[in-house]
């Protein structure tokens, strides 16, 4: 796994937070307390009730997302497996803060107690230091 491999895994956890809240939001607006969790999908198109075909999107939206959530645990193991490969437990703590938390460096040096551009650089000297030793052992 690489770093911009890290930073997917974040941006597909954005996106499964904003499916989820759009899914609630359709829910509260066009839904109500209606329940739908008994609809097929598979329904024919020919549906006469508004409610109904918006019942059928919502639970096409909840496919989707579960499919995202399925994408993001399979994503979460290869990330923990990558991270068990680097042995600087500092290092760790910084991919796993920016990469899978999404903080910022500034928020990161400051829960670290380092500077604010310490943690970038360190990441950075480290991921330099590692293509080295890769290329040397090629």
């Amino acid at each position: 796994m690489t770093i911009p491999e890290l930073a997917d895994y974040y941006a597909l956890k954005k996106e499964i937070i904003q499916l989820e809240e759009m899914i609630s939001d359709l829910e509260i607006t066009t839904i109500g307390s209606l329940s739908y969790s008994n609809i097929s999908v598979s329904k024919s198109h020919s549906n006469s009730s508004p409610t109904e075909n918006v019942a059928l999107r919502l639970v096409k939206l909840k496919e989707k997302l579960n499919e995202k959530k399925e994408s993001l645990l399979i994503e979460a193991e290869k990330a923990e497996e990558f991270l068990n490969t680097i042995d600087d437990s500092e290092i760790r703590l910084i991919i796993r803060k920016r990469f899978m938390e999404g903080k910022t460096w500034s928020k990161i040096s400051e829960e670290l107690i380092m500077d604010r551009t310490t943690p970038y650089y360190k990441l950075k000297n480290y991921l330099k230091r590692n293509r080295k030793n890769e290329t040397k052992n090629s």
